[in-house]
């Protein structure tokens, strides 16, 4: 499989999302929750949503836990490799996938 262009799927994806959201907000009349601004890693993500830092990994980078991206050198990796990778995870979309908000590392102390 091809490598993606990374902005070219960050703008994309983006897109989807703010459709999805006007979307779901006149459906569901719910507000969006506010998120930390603070990055949010695999081992951040693993014990806000209560798995093993790699099946968070794994759920990336197979595509059953559409929380985030894979990526190598700019490109984002799916699926298996033996390359070094880097995850960017979503806070919106881990609310999304899974129900949980992230608030910073503060609150994961209270988890």
């Amino acid at each position: 499989m091809e490598p993606l262009d990374v902005e070219k799927y960050v703008t994309a994806t983006a897109q989807v999302h703010d459709f999805a959201y006007e979307v779901a907000r006149i459906l569901a009349d719910t507000a969006v929750p506010e998120f930390s601004s603070e990055p949010i890693n695999v081992e951040d993500a693993a014990k806000l949503i209560g798995l093993k830092p790699a099946q968070i990994r794994a759920g990336i980078q197979y595509g059953w836990l559409p929380i985030g991206i894979a990526i190598n050198r700019g490109k984002i990796i799916k699926g298996r490799t033996n390359v070094r990778l880097n995850f960017v995870i979503f806070p919106r979309k881990i609310w999304e996938v899974t129900g949980h908000v992230w608030k910073g590392k503060e609150a994961l102390k209270n988890k």
